[in-house]
């Protein structure tokens, strides 16, 4: 079995906060990464590049060992301090700029290059995706997505993105101004859920069943 991520938990807790009504007790499995019976499939991603992920990753783990961290460990930092540094006691990811309502010369683009790759390997002959009746895909980003123009944007590209046998439904997208941007593929519309402090908590709730499971 794959290892758990704290994304799939993340995940379960907002699609189960959000709608109650559709989902309930999801299961965290693999392949797609959540299960609603044998109805809803959702596979869950995140949508910050990989060079951003090793930057964290790096910078929580040079804060764990202190002064015995690695000296190539803090070369490999040097390297990446114009994608994340400090600012006072939190992490940064410098995103780039947000040009106008151009979603591909801003980091919205990074959505967009994840809910393609999902969609080909939703479809990979060697994914061996479990049957469902329906996949959904849930993409955590601290992304922000501000104008309409913009989303309505999204909504064409994710639309025409998801053109082979095997299509997401729905597709959600956690931006970083706290939104819940629901993209209903099907129906080619949208809708729009403002968490505000609620994604805190529902991140709290998500690290308490990450560590509960790792240390299970």
């Amino acid at each position: 079995m794959a290892q758990k991520r704290f994304d799939e938990y993340f995940a379960k807790v907002v699609l189960e906060k959000c709608f109650p009504e559709k989902f309930f007790d999801l299961q965290i499995l693999d392949k797609p990464d959540l299960r609603c019976g044998n109805e809803i499939g959702i596979e869950v991603t995140n949508c910050m590049p990989k060079k951003t992920v090793e930057a964290f990753n790096l910078w929580h783990r040079a804060e764990k060992q202190g002064e015995q961290t690695p000296p190539r460990i803090l070369e490999r930092l040097e390297q990446l301090k114009d994608i994340v540094h400090l600012e006072g006691n939190s992490l940064v990811w410098e995103q780039g700029s947000y040009v106008d309502d151009d979603i591909d010369s801003s980091p919205i683009k990074e959505f967009i290059n994840a809910v393609a790759n999902k969609v080909e390997r939703l479809n990979s002959e060697n994914a061996n995706y479990a049957e469902m009746e329906s996949y959904e895909l849930f993409v955590n980003s601290v992304i922000e997505v501000s104008t309409y123009k913009q989303i309505y944007a999204l909504l064409k590209r994710t639309t025409e993105l998801n053109n082979k046998p095997k299509k997401f439904d729905n597709i959600y997208l956690v931006t970083g101004n706290q939104k819940l941007l629901v993209f209903d593929i099907t129906n080619k519309t949208f809708d729009i859920k403002y968490l505000y402090t609620h994604l805190e908590r529902m991140a709290d709730i998500a690290i308490g069943l990450y560590k509960g499971a790792k240390n299970e």
